[in-house]
């Protein structure tokens, strides 16, 4: 997948937003839409505050054919409007780029970053070195998202994430072991932007605009 597949889930966020589902709303105006519009016009639709944790699905969730040490905490984001806008449209993101699947409920992708306590695992569809290069940039270089106290960057990524087939874990040592992506810097960089709070999603979808 390629950036195009993201700005183009950008623009039909402008058009119309995400709702709870994390189903993209094509209409601004929907039935039974929930959240409100973000101040700024941009039409995108967000669920104010932190989103409870909800029941795991199958897709999300499982008994695990090798298990590590149990950690049920969750990654730490703070949005500084105090909303998950940014975290939808990260969500948005990998779902275009097919990185996690495509039936990922949002609610318990916004549990994992809630910085609460969470047993929900995201089934990561792409590859390992996109997952690993994604948490250095977003945890250890950038420090957009922060750890609990006392976990380690793998132990989290590996607590939260389970391997394509949904029930087994990537392992510490192999995500500790790989390499940077470069035929995936833009996507990375892409969505490492998006969780900025120095650039607002006004400016990031008018970037892309100007580049495609």
């Amino acid at each position: 997948m390629s950036l195009d597949n993201l700005q183009q889930a950008l623009e039909s966020l402008a058009k119309g937003g995400i709702n709870i589902n994390g189903d993209l709303v094509l209409e601004k105006h929907v039935e039974h839409e929930i959240g409100n519009v973000e101040s700024g016009g941009i039409g995108i639709q967000i669920i104010n505050g932190r989103t409870s944790e909800s029941k795991a699905s199958n897709n999300n969730a499982g008994r695990p054919k090798r298990a590590g040490k149990t950690i049920n905490k969750a990654f730490i984001y703070d949005a500084e409007d105090n909303s998950n806008t940014r975290l939808q449209l990260f969500f948005q993101g990998l779902i275009a780029l097919n990185w996690i699947k495509q039936d990922t409920d949002l609610r318990n992708f916004l549990s994992i970053f809630s910085g609460g306590e969470t047993s929900c695992r995201i089934v990561w569809t792409g590859d390992i070195n996109a997952l690993a290069e994604l948490f250095k940039e977003l945890v250890t270089r950038k420090q957009f998202v922060k750890l609990p106290v006392g976990e380690s960057i793998w132990l989290m990524v590996n607590a939260r994430f389970w391997d394509h087939e949904g029930n087994k874990e990537f392992g510490n040592e192999k995500l500790g072991a790989t390499r940077s992506p470069v035929e995936q810097k833009d996507n990375i960089d892409t969505l490492v932007d998006i969780l900025n709070p120095a650039i607002s999603v006004k400016d990031l979808q008018e970037r892309l605009q100007s580049q495609y």
